[in-house]
């Protein structure tokens, strides 16, 4: 199974109508459209690129596919946009998915980067709702793309010793020299009464 059809595949199990969802690198849209379908017009997504032609391809696709206005789009930093999301949104996230690496048919030299997407996955953990889902997938096979990776993998090991945080993570095996992408899936603590 291909990474992209696994992330779906755990935003079927995770997220309901009426949910609210971030896409934190919205790309052409294919994560923000998959999850505007499990949300309905009842739940919200928040899609954020810092590409102008991310969001415009992004806003295509959810307007060609019916999702009304069940969405706000943000061209900005991602880490911006989520740290300032914090003080109306805290504890009620569902879902959060990154994919980290450049917009595909776009300039290459455009691209994520671990200081940023780090203070990204930070200003996450505060929004994500009890037992909330965070999802990782960083390509690794661009200039810079190995080291970023790198970077995440670090921070997921210091969640993953945190109480209540819970990690996986999947790499498939690719032939050849070319470095597979990774998926990283974290899940918020599950408070007991």
């Amino acid at each position: 199974m291909r990474l992209t059809e696994l992330v779906h595949k755990l935003l079927d199990q995770q997220v309901h109508l009426g949910d609210s969802v971030i896409d934190a690198t919205s790309g052409n849209g294919h994560d923000s459209c998959k999850l505007a379908s499990l949300i309905g017009a009842s739940g919200h997504l928040h899609a954020i690129d810092i590409q102008a032609p991310a969001i415009a391809a992004t806003k295509q696709l959810l307007e060609g596919s019916g999702f009304g206005n069940c969405y706000t789009l943000y061209c900005d930093d991602h880490a911006a946009v989520l740290r300032a999301m914090q003080a109306k949104h805290q504890h009620r996230i569902s879902a959060i998915v990154f994919n980290l690496g450049y917009l595909p048919g776009s300039d290459h030299t455009i691209q994520t980067s671990s200081t940023t997407t780090i203070t990204a996955l930070d200003a996450c953990l505060p929004l994500l709702r009890e037992d909330g889902l965070l999802l990782v997938t960083a390509y690794r096979g661009h200039p810079g793309g190995a080291e970023e990776a790198a970077q995440v993998d670090k921070w997921m090991q210091q969640r993953a010793s945190c109480k209540g945080w819970k990690m996986e993570q999947e790499a498939p095996q690719v032939k050849g020299p070319r470095m597979a992408p990774v998926l990283w899936q974290v899940r918020s603590p599950v408070v007991s009464i």
